[in-house]
């Protein structure tokens, strides 16, 4: 991504989303499903807020893909605690 032509805040809530994503990675493969969802869910909202500020589409267009996976693995997680 374009890094230097997003303005800085837009940079930090970037990234904030990447530290939380990668505490939520370490928690899903421990299996601490229920505190991996709750950083998905953060992450989710963070990218958000960079997506609306966005205005590469090209950028726009990966954050939107990156956010759909990590909305698709809440998902997932809530299929599996529901069973739990």
């Amino acid at each position: 991504m374009t890094s230097d032509m997003m303005p800085l805040s837009s940079k930090a809530t970037l990234s904030a989303a990447l530290a939380k994503a990668r505490t939520a990675v370490q928690l899903d493969q421990a299996e601490y499903h229920d505190g991996a969802k709750r950083y998905y869910v953060e992450v989710v909202e963070l990218l958000g807020r960079v997506i609306v500020r966005a205005s590469n589409e090209n950028d726009i267009k990966k954050l939107k893909d990156i956010r759909r996976t990590y909305t698709n693995r809440i998902e997932q997680l809530d299929a599996l605690l529901a069973d739990s």
